[in-house]
């Protein structure tokens, strides 16, 4: 007689809730970036693999501390937009730094944010601390809180970028390192701008071209730099030169398009 042995029944199979590439929580994160932030999720996770076995609270913290700063939830939307790795790595550090070492009320430092990302992606000690101590000590900017221009230059890097342009400046116009920083102090974009592409053609055409002295000139306006060189610099030099009307570089480059037409009556 043959003895039947009973084999015991396999146990059923948990529910998948996976939290990695597929599952309820992970339809839930893809929930959150594309209804709540309205971001395409799927370039984000290219970007940031690590999104796919993040728990959804960690992105939701993320969100919150941005919000708890002043940010509006659009607002954070462009910053996760342009640096994926917040969304798992919440920048409490680079914040507090802004709010209270910069010191950026919560507008100032909502504007900065919104217009360089970047400045929540960068490390404390090694970029957002030396630059504040660069424009605290070196450009004398003792401004409190920091104009939104200075605020966006905390993302540079004082060697490669900051430094280097103050000493262009230097070589380039001629005047003595207390005046460049006078003139930064005044418009500190101007550590924002290439070399290459603004500051070295414009230095030569007011010099060459226009035959303006760049220390008088800078020290009266500084802005300069801020204005396009084909599009508002040389267009307008060549209308009152043809003219043979003298102005200030304040007034031909500031004055709106109608109110420098009547200028040139």
């Amino acid at each position: 007689m043959v003895t039947r042995t009973r084999l015991p029944l396999p146990s059923p199979a948990p529910p998948h809730t996976a939290t990695g590439g597929g599952g309820v929580e992970f339809r839930r994160k893809l929930h959150f970036l594309s209804s709540e932030l309205h971001l395409d999720p799927f370039p984000l996770l290219a970007a940031n693999p690590a999104l796919r076995s993040a728990p959804l609270p960690l992105l939701r913290d993320s969100l919150r501390l941005l919000t708890s700063h002043g940010l509006s939830a659009r607002d954070a939307a462009r910053v996760f937009s342009a640096f994926p790795s917040l969304l798992t790595s919440p920048p409490g550090e680079p914040l507090r730094f802004l709010s209270a070492d910069a010191p950026l009320p919560p507008p100032r430092l909502r504007a900065a944010v919104v217009r360089s990302p970047r400045l929540l992606s960068a490390s404390v000690p090694g970029t957002l601390r030396p630059a504040l101590l660069f424009l605290r000590r070196r450009v004398a900017l003792v401004r409190e809180p920091l104009p939104l221009a200075a605020a966006l230059l905390l993302a540079f890097s004082v060697e490669r970028t900051l430094l280097p342009k103050l000493l262009f400046l230097c070589h380039a116009t001629g005047l003595p390192d207390p005046a460049v920083c006078a003139v930064l102090r005044r418009a500190p974009a101007i550590l924002s701008y290439g070399i290459e592409t603004n500051l070295t053609p414009k230095l030569q055409f007011l010099a060459e071209r226009m035959g303006r002295d760049p220390v008088v000139e800078l020290s009266e306006f500084p802005h300069y730099f801020a204005f396009s060189l084909e599009g508002r610099i040389r267009p307008r030099h060549d209308a009152l030169r043809e003219r043979g009307i003298e102005m200030s570089l304040r007034d031909m480059l500031t004055s709106n398009d109608d109110e420098f037409r009547e200028r040139l009556i």
